[in-house]
């Protein structure tokens, strides 16, 4: 049947009347004055809800579904016929029972009569367990419904499923909001799937076993992609949240949260190849910081936690890349690119424009301003119930949006207990409604979605011209179904080579790839690799990999110098593929011309890394000094003294030879070669009784020359401080002269007090692992400013034994509980050694906080007084600044918190004194032990196959393999730390808050 109103008259555009219907005005003011919690607003009809609409000037809207429809549509797809499938999550967020109870479903919509709205629904499947994403699939459709990924199909023609397969179990039940979910196709001819994970480490130790073959695999919070008809499995670079997309050339993109756009640099398959290095954060974030500005036109939702992220992205999911150029045609050779990003907490669907940024991108929001004041984002409700959740680009070309059409969409686990029980009644209303939307330009009618179902080889590889996505991956795929014959190979290599348009070559390559045929190819991969557009050349390298015609090969070593920076960057990834010594050579060059090439910023050198193992040898004989470092773990893992004696040589080298390293560069580097035989249990002795008479032994014996020349270095009182700490942390190394060293430190610490070097001068005595530095340290510890004291307590806390020390000194009566801030508290309190962490408990027994209730009770008088704002920024900076910026001053490691001026003063006290009350996601705070004793403390800021990043107290990211670290664990708390209660009084309380609160600028 067909929904009343469904028709021609729900098409609305910004020429239109709009208005919020008065009921819905009344019954917000209605239940303002109930005792009884009631809903703040009204649902709206379909039309109505059309009407309160806001599009940008050009654009229109149609509702072509909506209930009694369909229902809680969270993801949809359309099939090779053109049907549109729906999932349907009607059992969120808590089961339809709120008590677990399955009821998600699938529905097949069709427009049986042509006229743009869809006028038939069948009931494919239900009772399916919180399903999220779909994609159509042979004769049927695979659907993600944790803990299983799930094939299902109609053999009999009925329309409804009578065949269900499990093609892979073991995903996450955690919270229904972070199940995997997804299920996009790459150009890879893999399906790509989101892991839901908010953060790195959730879902950690997630195996999925593939039902095929029998195997698991550890796939733990990363994204991941699967073959279904094969069974395979294989990690990716995420976590993305709620929908992973991709854009025409083969760019992964995710959103989380408060984090719109993820553009993910780094795959995880590369990196994952080599251990012994620690990748940078292989993400970017491309608007910027979290929770970055949304303009809703809707009025502003009760909150009842993240008072600070009123008005910026807190729900960010179902992003997406446009793929087609009906909607925004582009000039010239490269278009502009377009993302769309849900956010339905606050009604919204916000537009980016990407712009290429060396081997990332720039996103820059499209609004208009009128008077200083931005226009509401590209599709923004002033419904409250109206809820986008899912975006795709059409195979019409037009913008389709899912309406899951709730009163509530927030997950009752993220509330406070206060909201649980005002919302409790309400958690399912509006899960009898549900609305998609198509967004055009007005004027330009969209395509009619094709059928492709009846097309034969040829019809289908013609379709790769298609300026559709959609439309290009459904010919893919049926091509890749339906199987290779000559006919069908000689249409591909035609197209491969001869078709103007660069994606329709892209497609038939690809396909070429997935039949298993690319290796015939050499001519078309060639003429790919020399194509003029960077993204064909760039995919065209992937594909090479697996090529072993000279030729091409000697085409791919070409690229090292190609004009555009991604093209680099995928060249350094593919160069790993290959043992061939001409490769090796390409990927020396490359590296060492662009590792420190801002262009690429760290992400072509993390390239490159991963691709080092099979070129160990040109590497190492090319390594300048920046490269070096890095290469060392890798030809010390290998056993390779060939490697190993080039890559020493320079250290080695008498000064003024062309490769010699300067002094205070080479004897940094040589400790650092030291540091890292003694992490493997070897030494420079073990290093030379293994093979003598070797060139590296023989390189090796040459070793009392540099202790030498560190020994003159460090007594030439003339010399500059940097070249003497530089030398005696070379000698604290070397067994002789390490007492000396470490002297010559204990006296700089003094002697350096109230000078600039202070800081550098107890990193590098820190470095030296002495285990009598806390002595001379805390001996100083009445002298030293506020700063030098967070200093030194951050590298007492790096080692046991310091923090041993520390807390001696502690009952000694050196330093004073109170002498310690929160945060480093906390730190100790949750410690990993059991033994520290109850000795620091009974330290800080005496001077505990009350329970957190009881605190806000005695502090509630603040709220009553009035702050002095001045005295405020005061506070700030002693309580605040070291884990917060604002207006520009603080260190960036808790959220920044220029929006809390927004917040009700009773908010703000209740989030700083009761701060894990709500803990946003990514800002549980980490504890790791390293494999030489080192202390890491902080958030864990991103990971990949081979590293994790972690972001400490002092706002620095640490890049660390995982094969260094010998424990991880969460401490379940914020880093935002409680006790700060000792630091602040009441009327001190009182000014911060005021300060808080001013407008800043």
């Amino acid at each position: 049947m067909n929904p009343p109103g469904l028709r021609s008259t729900m098409i609305f555009s910004p020429t239109h009347p709009r208005s919020v219907p008065f009921f819905c005005v009344l019954a917000f003011v209605a239940s303002a004055a109930q005792a009884e919690p009631k809903p703040d607003s009204a649902p709206l009809s379909p039309e109505a809800s059309l009407r309160a609409l806001h599009l940008p000037k050009g654009f229109e809207a149609r509702i072509v579904a909506a209930e009694p429809l369909l229902l809680d549509p969270v993801a949809f797809d359309w099939d090779a016929r053109g049907r549109l499938w729906v999932v349907e999550m009607a059992d969120y967020p808590l089961g339809l029972d709120n008590a677990g109870a399955r009821g998600g479903r699938i529905r097949v919509l069709e427009d049986r009569d042509q006229d743009g709205s869809y006028d038939h629904s069948t009931l494919f499947a239900d009772g399916l367990n919180f399903p999220n994403g779909l994609i159509t699939w042979r004769e049927g459709v695979i659907v993600t419904a944790a803990p299983d990924i799930l094939y299902l199909e109609d053999s009999d023609g009925d329309g409804k499923a009578d065949k269900t397969e499990v093609l892979y179990t073991g995903l996450s039940e955690g919270n229904e909001q972070l199940r995997a979910n997804g299920l996009r196709w790459g150009l890879d001819n893999w399906i790509h799937v989101a892991a839901g994970g908010h953060h790195g480490k959730h879902g950690a130790d997630t195996k999925l076993r593939s039902t095929r073959t029998g195997t698991e695999t550890l796939v733990g919070s990363r994204d991941f992609r699967i073959r279904p008809d094969t069974g395979e499995v294989e990690p990716q670079s995420g976590p993305t949240q709620f929908g992973r997309n991709r854009d025409d050339w083969g760019h992964w993109f995710g959103t989380q949260n408060s984090h719109p756009l993820w553009h993910y640099v780094l795959p995880d398959h590369y990196l994952k190849r080599n251990p012994h290095f620690a990748a940078p954060e292989g993400r970017v974030h491309l608007p910027g910081g979290s929770n970055p500005p949304v303009y809703p036109a809707s009025p502003p939702e009760k909150r009842y936690h993240s008072f600070q992220q009123a008005g910026r992205y807190t729900s960010a999911c179902g992003g997406m890349i446009y793929r087609d150029e009906h909607l925004f045609p582009g000039t010239g050779e490269n278009p502009a690119t377009m993302a769309f990003i849900a956010e339905p907490f606050h009604n919204l669907v916000q537009q980016l424009a990407l712009s290429p940024d060396g081997v990332t991108y720039a996103a820059k929001r499209v609004g208009q301003k009128k008077d200083d004041v931005s226009s509401p984002d590209f599709f923004a409700s002033e419904d409250r119930w109206c809820r986008p959740v899912m975006i795709r680009t059409g195979p019409d070309g037009a913008l389709w949006i899912a309406d899951m059409y709730r009163y509530m969409i927030e997950h009752p686990h993220w509330l406070p207990q206060e909201g649980k029980d005002e919302l409790l009644p309400h958690y399912r209303l509006g899960d009898d409604m549900g609305r998609i939307y198509r967004v055009n330009r007005t004027g330009a009618p969209p395509r009619a979605i094709p059928d492709l179902s009846s097309l034969d080889a040829a019809g289908l590889v013609a379709r790769f011209d298609s300026p559709n996505g959609w439309v290009r991956d459904k010919a893919q795929q049926i091509l890749l179904w339906r199987g290779a014959d000559p006919d069908l190979l000689a249409a591909l290599q035609k197209c491969a080579l001869d078709a103007p348009e660069p994606l329709a070559r892209l497609h038939a390559l690809c396909t070429l790839e997935g039949l298993g045929k690319i290796d015939e190819s050499g001519a078309t991969i060639r003429s790919a690799l020399r194509h003029p557009h960077p993204g064909l050349r760039e995919n065209a390298l992937r594909l090479a990999e697996s090529s072993s015609d000279p030729a091409t090969r000697k085409v791919v070593f070409g690229l090292a110098s190609d004009p555009d920076p991604k093209v680099r960057l995928q060249l350094a990834f593919s160069l790993g593929q290959w043992d061939d010594p001409a490769a090796g050579q390409a990927l020396a060059d490359l590296l060492n011309e662009t590792i420190t090439d801002p262009e690429a910023g760290p992400f072509l050198a993390a390239a490159a890394l991963s691709s080092a193992l099979p070129h160990l040898r040109p590497l190492a004989e090319s390594a300048g000094p920046d490269s070096r470092a890095s290469l060392l773990p890798m030809v010390l893992a290998s056993g390779d003294r060939t490697a190993l004696t080039h890559l020493l040589a320079p250290v080695f080298a008498p000064e003024g030879e062309d490769n010699a390293t300067p002094l205070p560069q080479r004897w940094r580097w040589f400790g650092a070669f030291l540091d890292e035989l003694a992490a493997r249990r070897s030494s420079l002795d073990a290093l030379q009784k293994t093979a003598p008479d070797d060139p590296l032994s023989q390189l090796l014996a040459q070793s009392s020359r540099l202790f030498t020349e560190a020994t003159a270095r460090l007594r030439d009182e003339d010399a500059t401080l940097p070249d003497r700490l530089g030398a005696a942390a070379l000698l604290a190394r070397h067994a002789p002269a390490r007492e000396d060293a470490l002297g010559f430190f204990h006296g700089q610490l003094r002697e350096g007090l109230h000078g600039t070097h202070w800081p550098a001068i107890l990193a590098a005595a820190a470095s030296t692992g002495d285990t009598t530095l806390p002595e001379p340290l805390l001996g100083l510890w009445p002298e030293l400013s506020p700063l030098q004291r967070g200093l030194t307590l951050d590298a007492l806390l790096a080692r046991p034994a310091w923090t041993a020390a520390l807390l001696e000194a502690f009952s000694a009566g050196t330093l004073r509980p109170a002498d310690v801030d929160a945060t480093r508290r906390m730190q100790l309190l949750n410690h990993p050694d059991k033994k520290t962490k109850t000795k620091a408990a009974a330290l800080f027994d005496a001077a505990a906080s009350p329970g957190r209730a009881q605190v806000l009770a005695r502090y509630r008088p603040a709220l009553e007084l009035a702050g002095d704002a001045a005295k405020g920024q005061a506070i700030y900076r002693k309580a605040c600044a070291s884990c917060h910026t604002l207006a520009g001053e603080g260190i960036a490691i808790g959220p920044a918190l220029e929006t809390v001026v927004d917040h009700p003063a009773e908010k703000i006290l209740t989030n700083i004194m009761d701060p894990n009350l709500d803990i946003q996601p990514g800002y549980h705070a980490y504890s790791a032990t390293l494999n030489n004793g080192a202390q890491l403390f902080g958030l864990l800021a991103g990971e990949s196959a081979a590293s994790l990043t972690f972001k400490t107290l002092d706002g620095q990211t640490h890049a660390v393999r995982r094969d260094e670290i010998a424990t991880l664990r969460s401490t379940g708390l914020s880093l935002m730390p409680e006790g700060l209660d000792a630091a602040i009084s009441v009327p001190e309380m009182a000014d911060l808050i005021a300060f808080l609160r001013q407008k800043k600028g």
